[in-house]
């Protein structure tokens, strides 16, 4: 059976029995584990199945006799260091990069159904602890993973305080996993009884991969994060996310009918899922980090101020880059720039049919120049806002058109200016940028008046001005 890299794969025993047959020695202990085992479980007992992600193995070798094996057959493939310090290796076999990691647990003296017990005892999560013995084909289920999968439970294996205990990052990824499948938490989860504070002892990388796999892999994003709020975790990972949870008020009734600020960032992330979901991963992540950040500035209005969030836009600026540079590999740089321009913007160029020329050359200037700038995204991102509104979900789609041809239209007209010319009629570089300035905004005007009535685009009369 022979599969290409990057298709789904069916029948991973199959697969690596045709293409490493030497996999199959009784003695390595090879076993599939992860979403792989779990699936071909579900198909074997006629259950729906997960969509599988990478094909991961564990065995009974150590490290060192591991890579010699792996070596000799010519597939060894250098992995990082920290894989080889939690005893993984990696493989390419039929075209697949493959990790297998050494058996987490149990003696080398023992049988082999007790040592892949054993392995299996160390997993975070009952849905998680399946494997299935390649020499064999035998499903090993020693936590009834199976039958947790079957109730949609996302269960610990064992104590839930003790796996939390060993690595911190499973408090987090039990409920994204909950909120991802759509599946229950098992009360012993709920009750864990230890200090969040552990979490700030996670490597920073490691919780930045877990909160791109929440906005990522969960259809709300926001209502995972209001969990983690009601268990007091939030604060810990992030103060900005969590005063937007914490009850304040998302602006007056009349401009925000779902008056809740943790409801309007829950339906406007839900929405930016739905409408990301044809991009490709870092495009589609960059958009819900800045639907994420885009009224960070809210959590920080005077209470004597509130309902309304007056200057919020600015005032967010400083609490986007303090998030991002928390977690280091949340947001690349385009992305984290995409966030402050949604932060900054996004109740400004809703009102872009009434802005005058020269702000509107500023905004070009300031934001929208790169040849390259991701305008899709951005309107995707700045739609989110007013579809975070009960009622309003179509007219995000409206927003985001609109605002899409405008900005398009703005690069296309100040793009015409002619810099080149005016750099030379002005050798003095503070008189130039002001003739460019001036040059792009009368550009912009003219353009305006040629431009038909039906593509200017205005605020909604009920959209909020500040």
């Amino acid at each position: 059976m022979s599969a290409q890299a990057g298709e789904p794969l069916r029948d991973p025993v199959a697969f690596l029995r045709e293409a490493a047959p030497w996999l199959q020695a009784k003695e390595l202990g090879v076993c599939i584990v992860g979403s792989h085992a779990l699936a071909t479980a579900c198909r074997a007992r006629g259950l729906p199945a997960p969509e599988p992600a990478d094909l991961d193995l564990a065995w009974a070798l150590d490290l060192e006799a591991g890579k010699a094996l792996l070596q000799l057959h010519g597939v060894f493939v250098p992995t990082t260091e920290g894989n080889q310090e939690r005893g993984t290796l990696a493989m390419k076999v039929g075209g697949r990069r493959i990790e297998i990691t050494t058996f987490r647990a149990g003696r080398a003296s023992d049988p082999m159904a007790a040592r892949i017990a054993a392995d299996l005892g160390e997993r975070d999560m009952t849905i998680g602890a399946v494997a299935i013995e390649l020499a064999t084909a035998t499903m090993h289920d020693p936590t009834n993973g199976l039958g947790d999968w079957q109730q949609r439970i996302i269960a610990p294996v064992g104590n839930a305080a003790q796996r939390v205990k060993e690595h911190a990052i499973r408090w987090l990824r039990y409920y994204r996993k909950a909120h991802e499948l759509g599946f229950s938490l098992d009360r012993s989860i709920r009750r864990i009884a230890l200090d969040p504070a552990i979490l700030q002892r996670l490597p920073p990388e490691a919780m930045a991969l877990e909160l791109r796999a929440m906005l990522d892999r969960c259809p709300s994003p926001g209502r995972c994060l209001l969990e983690l709020h009601e268990a007091g975790l939030l604060e810990v990972i992030s103060p900005e996310l969590a005063r937007q949870f914490d009850g304040r008020p998302a602006g007056p009734q009349r401009w925000h009918p779902e008056v809740s600020q943790a409801l309007h960032l829950i339906l406007a992330l839900e929405w930016a899922v739905a409408r990301t979901r044809h991009l490709d991963e870092r495009n589609r992540l960059a958009v819900r980090i800045a639907v994420l950040c885009h009224d960070l500035g809210k959590g920080y209005t005077k209470p004597e101020d509130l309902p309304n969030h007056h200057g919020h836009e600015q005032q967010g600026l400083a609490h986007v880059d303090r998030l991002l540079a928390r977690w280091p590999g949340l947001a690349d740089h385009r992305a984290q720039s995409l966030a402050r321009d949604v932060c900054a913007l996004h109740l400004q160029v809703l009102d872009f049919g009434n802005l005058r020329a020269g702000t509107l050359a500023q905004l070009y200037d300031r934001h929208f120049r790169p040849v390259d700038y991701p305008v899709e995204l951005f309107a995707l991102a700045v739609a989110a806002d007013t579809a975070g509104r009960l009622g309003a979900g179509d007219r995000g789609i409206a927003v985001c058109a609109r605002l899409t041809d405008d900005l398009v239209w703005l690069r296309k007209t100040c793009a015409e200016v002619d810099a080149a010319d005016l750099r030379r009629q002005w050798p003095d570089v503070e008189k130039f940028r002001t003739a460019l300035h001036e040059t792009r905004a009368q550009a912009i005007a003219a353009s305006l008046h040629e431009r038909p009535r039906a593509e200017q685009t205005a605020a909604p009369a009920d959209e909020p001005r500040t």
